[in-house]
């Protein structure tokens, strides 16, 4: 679960920039609160204007764990770093995001310029008085590279010697050593990279959730939890239901070439999950060594009280968006997960979107963590959020960077009307608006 994430020198962050989900003092709202070491919130909801950088927070997280999973940094982030003062393009960047898992916290960092990594560590942190490396590695002279880990990960000479290997050639100065978890096996470095990796899942506006066939194939609590959801917001969805087709007869002539590469990887996998022509497919051999097609589709009734189905591309866009969300929503309900959503407003009525998150902040058994930006001011209501859960994100006037800050910062009272006082600038986070009346349109206009 995600506890902090801290930014510097990256897109619109120019200063070191820290968000964080640690539970403050407030008394509202007790059960949005994880008793853990240091308290962690559930839910986190992010306002700023068009272009403030509430998306910049998002892609910061996703290059990061995009560097972990590929092992390194593949191209220069120059191009990244903040470009609106010349000071910060001879600067690193940096990025250091703490996690909870196995009942402790653990901050992992690293400073990056061009493609070379300058610094990278790995600690506990949390309630402890003081932080406990898991290992520290630096660029020294020449391009070497110095590592230090904890005592008890270099008992043995066999250790000793692969951070030895490690310093001198191993690690190159683009690889990540979070990354080269196969190679240590200390069980700390592969559980953090698995949580940041696994357990921090990131849902863009256009992200297609492409695993809905196989979760309802395969999981009946699912499949209902799915089904309530959609009937319970009035879609005109009675059902999501499974249907089967032979493959040979789903598969034309014209794809001979899919039907090939399909065979192909059925031989080493029990089943194949696949996105094509719009369609969320799931395909397995039976016993019998038959192939079938398994694919998703909606159930609507007509007025005669028939069963008429519908290929889901057909639903509408607001109905689309609800099944993206469906695993996100299950997730944070029932695992330790972090599901973090850009614009979670779009395609959903504000209703919709405010009976939907009013839902899950007062389930009281949920497990996981939900971080969104949004634009919908009808969320700002310290009936479903605390202080805490509510951030903003503006542009320094300035310095022409991202600031980001909690609500929580401005002590408000709990009776007062948090989306009046945002709409009015109370506290910052929406656009500046020139004078409207004093733009002259018609002097644009072409004879």
């Amino acid at each position: 679960m995600l506890a902090r994430i801290v930014i510097e020198n990256f897109l619109s962050f120019r200063e070191e920039t820290e968000f964080n989900m640690f539970a403050g003092n407030f008394k509202t709202h007790k059960s949005h609160v994880y008793d853990f070491p240091v308290n962690l919130l559930r839910s986190a909801a992010i306002y700023g204007a068009n272009g403030a950088g509430k998306s910049n927070l998002i892609k910061a997280i996703e290059y990061l764990k995009s560097i972990v999973e590929n092992g390194g940094i593949k191209t220069s982030i120059n191009s990244k770093k903040f470009k609106l003062d010349k000071e910060y393009l001879s600067k690193p960047v940096f990025f250091e995001i703490e996690l909870f898992l196995e009942n402790k916290f653990y901050s992992y960092g690293v400073k990056i310029d061009g493609t070379i990594v300058l610094e990278e560590w790995l600690y506990e942190t949390g309630n402890i008085k003081d932080d406990k490396l898991v290992f520290h590695r630096s660029s020294i002279a020449k391009g070497k590279t110095k590592i230090t880990t904890a005592p008890k990960f270099i008992k043995s000479a066999k250790n000793k010697l692969l951070i030895e290997l490690l310093e001198e050639n191993l690690l190159k100065n683009n690889e990540l050593l979070l990354s080269k978890d196969s190679e240590l096996k200390f069980d700390i470095v592969t559980n953090f990279k698995g949580i940041l990796l696994e357990n921090i899942v990131i849902i863009h506006p256009q992200s297609k959730y492409k695993n809905l066939t196989p979760h309802i194939s395969v999981s009946d609590e699912f499949k209902i939890f799915s089904n309530s959801l959609l009937k319970t917001f009035d879609t005109g969805v009675e059902e999501l239901k499974i249907e089967e087709f032979d493959f040979d007869k789903y598969f034309g002539e014209d794809d001979e070439d899919i039907k090939e590469e399909i065979l192909s990887d059925l031989e080493d996998n029990e089943g194949i999950i696949m996105y094509y022509k719009g369609c969320d497919l799931f395909i397995t051999k039976t016993e019998d060594d038959d192939i079938v097609v398994q694919k998703l589709l909606s159930q609507h009734i007509d007025k005669d009280g028939n069963s008429v189905s519908f290929d889901l591309e057909e639903e509408s866009d607001g109905t689309q968006r609800l099944l993206d969300f469906i695993p996100a929503l299950s997730g944070v309900l029932n695992e330790r997960m972090t599901f973090i959503i850009d614009e979670i407003d779009q395609s959903l009525h504000p209703a919709l979107l405010k009976a939907l998150i009013s839902k899950i902040m007062n389930e009281p058994e949920t497990k996981g963590q939900l971080v969104f930006t949004t634009h919908e001011s009808n969320l700002l209501d310290l009936d479903i959020f605390r202080q805490d859960e509510i951030w903003f994100v503006e542009k320094d006037s300035e310095m022409k960077c991202s600031r980001l800050y909690s609500l929580s910062e401005f002590k408000p009272r709990y009776d007062l009307d948090i989306r009046r006082g945002y709409l009015k600038g109370r506290f910052g986070g929406i656009p500046f608006l020139a004078n409207l009346e004093e733009l002259n349109w018609s002097e644009y206009e072409q004879s």
